[in-house]
């Protein structure tokens, strides 16, 4: 049987136009399927922690060696939104850059410059974002200067740890997570009843509030340690401490762990993670006298102030 060639040809000119849109339909079925593919694959491998996973995820100190590395071990969770607050604008916006790199689509990440000293802009903020968990990094790195800067450090450590501990209380937040030092456990200088007094403000508010408030102190080496403080040329990339200390503050935000009776349990490293007690040394009334206090008297009297209250503390305790 012979083919008719002209035939064949014709046969062949009208099942080319429904070939090529069936062709054009499954190749935009297999692009739009295999976009981006790796990115999703990835996103599906990425490990998932209740506390963390599409939440609202706050950061104070964000720009700081602490803060920043919470920011970059934070994705891997997929949090739905990344406040990350800090009063040097170079260091927020740098810690943004890079996060976006990171985190493609999977997560929105707003850079907020502000001084947690501002207790009206800090409620504002808080108010308006509504994060489900806040970790307080900010003033962490900054220790070593308290002595020379009495104001400073009072400031940064007790009034701005009390703002936005007292934020997270007024608008609900389901936890917080204050990154203290193992120095605040037995404070023996200023600069180390000043941190343990930051402690305190936070343990006072935990009492009449439903926010689930923990206080996690860092290895006293992550202060000190001078190759520890020196960053390389890109933000994250951390000494081996700092990562796993940072891990550690991840996982404290988890509200379901179990202490026992214990209020704190030591790690590797001398990680301490502690739940304020219902009961303290220092109640809402008094906490608000004490603060008072402090703003009204001078650098001398209020450096005297601090370490006498934490001596009546341990007194008490």
């Amino acid at each position: 049987m012979k083919l008719d060639k002209q035939h064949v040809l014709e046969i062949f000119h009208r099942s080319l136009v429904p070939f090529l849109i069936a062709f054009r339909r499954f190749r935009t079925f297999v692009l739009i399927g295999f976009e981006n593919f790796e990115e999703k694959l990835e996103h599906a491998a990425m490990p998932k922690a209740l506390h963390l996973t599409g939440k609202t995820v706050m950061i104070t100190g964000a720009g700081g060696g602490i803060g920043s590395e919470i920011s970059r071990q934070l994705i891997q969770y997929q949090p739905a939104r990344i406040l990350l607050l800090g009063d040097g604008p170079k260091s927020i916006y740098t810690v943004e850059s890079q996060l976006q790199k990171r985190v493609g689509s999977h997560a929105e990440i707003i850079p907020i410059v502000v001084d947690i000293q501002d207790k009206k802009r800090i409620f504002e903020i808080v108010g308006r974002y509504k994060p489900d968990i806040v970790y307080h990094t900010d003033g962490h790195q900054q220790l070593d200067v308290a002595e020379e800067k009495t104001t400073e450090a009072l400031c940064v450590h007790v009034f701005g740890t009390y703002n936005i501990a007292e934020a997270a209380n007024g608008y609900r937040v389901n936890t917080f997570v204050m990154v203290s030092s193992e120095q605040a456990a037995k404070p023996r200088n200023f600069k180390e009843a000043v941190k343990r007094l930051a402690e305190m403000t936070v343990e006072s508010v935990s009492t009449t509030s439903s926010t689930q408030y923990t206080i996690f102190r860092s290895p006293e080496t992550l202060l000190h340690d001078k190759q520890l403080s020196k960053r390389s040329g890109h933000l994250f990339e951390q000494k081996a401490p700092v990562v796993y200390t940072a891990q550690q503050i991840l996982q404290a935000g988890e509200t379901n762990i179990r202490l026992g009776k214990e209020s704190s349990f030591h790690q590797k490293d001398a990680v301490v993670r502690i739940r304020p007690k219902k009961q303290t040394g220092i109640s809402q009334i008094e906490l608000a006298r004490l603060l008072k206090q402090l703003k009204k008297n001078p650098k001398k009297e209020a450096r005297e102030l601090v370490i006498s209250i934490i001596k009546k503390e341990r007194t008490k305790g």
